[in-house]
């Protein structure tokens, strides 16, 4: 596991939004999970975390690492979307929540997709333990380079 992929991986995501040591306090947690996940879990009483989950610690906790803004997940892209709205904020995309209705999740994800370029691409990240669409949004700039990061890391990411 290498540190400097998570904290660029981090970075990328964060797209300035996070400062060098929130980013790096993110990838110590991810690293403590990796070395030795029992011993995390242990210190980590709360943590949701289940051994049945369809990946390891260390990637349950990268994700839990980008709650709030950084990654969005649900179980329709109407919803997915709307989560996305928020974290941009009021006006600030013009395709509204109300406009994926009734299309099917191809459509509205190509909808979705259409309105964020070409700044953005959404990119499917990881699994979602619950089966929601889960996705983070990346700089198309430095999307390349983010899939590669991902790939690297053994994490499940396409655009």
């Amino acid at each position: 596991m290498n540190q400097k992929h998570i904290n660029e991986l981090f970075e990328i995501i964060a797209d300035g939004s996070l400062d060098a040591e929130d980013i790096a306090a993110m990838s110590d947690e991810v690293l403590k999970a990796h070395a030795d996940a029992a011993a995390y879990l242990l210190d980590d009483a709360e943590s949701q975390y289940q051994q049945s989950y369809p990946l390891p610690l260390w990637e349950w906790v990268l994700l839990e690492q980008l709650e709030g803004g950084l990654i969005f997940h649900a179980p329709h892209i109407d919803a997915l979307y709307a989560q996305i709205v928020d974290a941009f904020g009021d006006d600030e995309l013009d395709l509204a929540v109300a406009d994926l209705a009734g299309l099917d999740a191809a459509a509205a994800l190509a909808k979705v997709q259409d309105e964020l370029a070409p700044t953005y691409s959404v990119v499917d990240f990881s699994k979602s333990v619950a089966g929601e669409k889960q996705v983070v949004l990346v700089r198309t700039a430095k999307l390349a380079r983010f899939l590669e990061l991902s790939a690297a890391l053994g994490l499940q990411a396409s655009a």
